[in-house]
């Protein structure tokens, strides 16, 4: 299956699982980014990092308004996040999922052909 990946902006077409693990290592060299994976005319899972924290959005269709991850639901605060067009944004802490957790789900996504983790706790947007 080949998915398309958007790398603070930069797309290109993962058509491999080993390709996959290089990009995502090639990805966590960088502390702060977006990143989007979509499966053509299918769903898409974007993941925004800063520095320790993530979390994930997956989206079954475009123009779905989705689901995002769901961390710690008494964790307080908030955090932000540059997008690939250079806007801030700023989200829930309580959102955040561990890195390792986040590169899970995009793996799981990649192989299962654009399947939601289960495994992830998902709110709805």
């Amino acid at each position: 299956m080949v998915v398309a990946a958007s790398f603070n902006g930069r797309t290109e077409d993962i058509a491999t699982v080993d390709a996959l693990g290089e990009a995502l290592d090639r990805f966590d060299r960088s502390s702060h980014f977006e990143l989007w994976v979509s499966v053509a005319g299918g769903p898409s899972m974007c993941m925004l990092r800063n520095s320790g924290n993530a979390w994930l959005m997956y989206l079954r269709h475009a123009g779905d308004s989705g689901f995002v991850s769901f961390g710690e639901a008494g964790r307080a605060g908030t955090e932000k996040y540059l997008l690939s067009h250079g806007q801030e944004d700023e989200y829930p802490l309580a959102w955040c999922i561990e890195l390792e957790q986040c590169y899970k789900a995009i793996a799981y996504f990649y192989v299962n052909e654009g399947a939601m983790p289960d495994w992830v706790q998902w709110h709805e947007a």
